[in-house]
């Protein structure tokens, strides 16, 4: 009997902290829809070295201790992108930060010449191309020279769970590309959204 309570207790805990993850990533879903305007393009000619993240930490830790972040990125090659349409989608397997794995809607944009360079990157994304990992949905179509990094940010996590998933061999997060080649997304350092 004691041991149906705990039971009981601990999935009642683990429901708890899925909706609450859950809840934390509505926030962030409707933070990044009311972000600003994207950048305006800038034709760049060599190209230059670019940060990796723009994410600055905004909350400080003795104001909420317990809402860290872990950005998955893969930065494709120079000249990656053909000419034409591509297709992708994120498959995510890492129980520590999310009970199921999870994949991703297929998300289509078009590489074209006519478009210009962006000075930043553009990100893929879970909900399509943006010039940032938590910006606003920006574009559809890049030039074929555009820096792109593939990125999955995980928000409202312990600071705990986001140093274990940085080693942990359980978490794997995939960008399938046009249904033909996957890439692996690296852990990045955790911070503070």
């Amino acid at each position: 009997m004691v041991l149906s309570i705990t039971s009981h207790t601990e999935n009642k805990q683990k429901m708890k902290q899925s909706a609450h993850r859950l809840l934390l990533w509505i926030i962030a879903v409707a933070l990044v829809a009311c972000s600003p305007v994207s950048p305006t393009p800038i034709q760049t000619s060599p190209r230059t070295v670019k940060p990796q993240t723009l994410l600055p930490t905004a909350i400080p830790p003795e104001v909420f201790p317990g809402v860290w972040a872990i950005s998955f990125e893969f930065l494709f090659p120079e000249n990656f992108w053909n000419v034409g349409f591509h297709r992708y989608r994120f498959h995510i397997e890492c129980p520590l930060l999310n009970q199921d794995s999870f994949t991703g809607e297929l998300r289509r944009f078009i590489v074209s010449e006519e478009m210009p360079v962006y000075e930043l990157p553009v990100y893929l994304r879970l909900g399509g191309l943006g010039f940032g990992p938590l910006a606003p949905l920006s574009t559809i179509t890049i030039n074929p020279m555009q820096d792109t990094i593939a990125v999955v940010t995980f928000l409202g996590i312990t600071e705990e769970d986001a140093k274990l998933a940085t080693t942990s061999s359980d978490c794997a997060v995939l960008i399938h590309l046009n249904d033909v080649s996957s890439q692996t997304l690296s852990p990045g350092k955790p911070f503070q959204p």
